[in-house]
């Protein structure tokens, strides 16, 4: 599903200042709705060749962007593209690959399709709502653990500290601080901002994969040459206090 000038959807627009805008352009994999007790929900769903994780504190520090402006802009435009307002269910990512499964004594045709099943289990976040969930995965019940998202109930029905979840509010959290660093990387291209200075998240540098390495032709072992350390969170509490700062607090200006 594109979005964009020639898109289903309109771009994304953000006001950069001085009378400057920036449109966000794309293209979606999937998205899923659902009809609630709450009204209508969105899902994004992006395929992946490799396992890939949605990590909040890459969100807070905008390394991470793709999934969540993808789900704000159907959000935002629901009311133009569906004809009526909708709320975030979630972004998954499948990982597409043939598994390989090991088994020292074999299994049976059910016990080798819910093996398969937990291979093809899906990453990232979702609405924390139970009926939200259920129409995920139909199967799942109290105290267990869902193969399909990343959910797992305790006995008492709530969802345990493994789940990936968000609430309505969080997820609003969210698509603020998305849009916040979308605005300073547009901002930074429009300023002309080209400063040689590579991220570095614990031992994770983009340097490693980049293309374009023999262009900027950073070397840390030269003077001048030093990476943009940034810190991780303490814990989930941390992250979520970054993601709710604004501009000009620590944390939210780190790109």
């Amino acid at each position: 599903m594109d979005f964009g000038p020639q898109g289903i959807m309109p771009p994304l627009s953000l006001y950069l200042g001085d009378g400057r805008w920036m449109d966000v352009a794309g293209r979606i994999d999937r998205v899923d709705a659902a009809e609630s007790q709450d009204g209508t929900l969105l899902r994004i769903l992006d395929y992946k060749s490799s396992a890939v994780k949605l990590r909040l504190d890459e969100v807070a520090h905008g390394l991470s962007l793709q999934m969540l402006t993808y789900l704000d802009v159907v959000v935002t435009h629901a009311p133009h593209w569906l004809g009526r307002p909708a709320k975030p269910a979630g972004v998954l990512y499948l990982h597409v690959h043939n598994p390989l499964l090991h088994t020292a004594n074999g299994l049976d045709e059910s016990g080798a399709e819910e093996a398969i099943r937990k291979e093809y289990r899906m990453e990232g976040l979702v609405l924390a709502d139970g009926e939200a969930v259920q129409l995920m995965d139909e199967s799942l019940d109290s105290g267990a653990k869902s193969s399909v998202v990343p959910v797992e109930y305790k006995k008492d029905g709530s969802f345990s500290a493994r789940s990936q979840v968000a609430d309505g509010a969080q997820w609003e959290t969210l698509r603020k601080a998305v849009r916040r660093n979308i605005s300073k990387i547009g901002k930074r291209i429009v300023d002309g901002d080209v400063d040689i200075a590579p991220y570095r998240l614990g031992k994770r540098s983009p340097c490693t994969v980049c293309e374009f390495r023999p262009v900027c032709q950073f070397d840390g072992q030269l003077e001048g040459n030093r990476h943009h350390a940034l810190r991780r969170p303490a814990n989930k509490d941390e992250v979520w206090q970054w993601l709710g700062e604004t501009d000009e607090e620590e944390g939210a200006d780190e790109t």
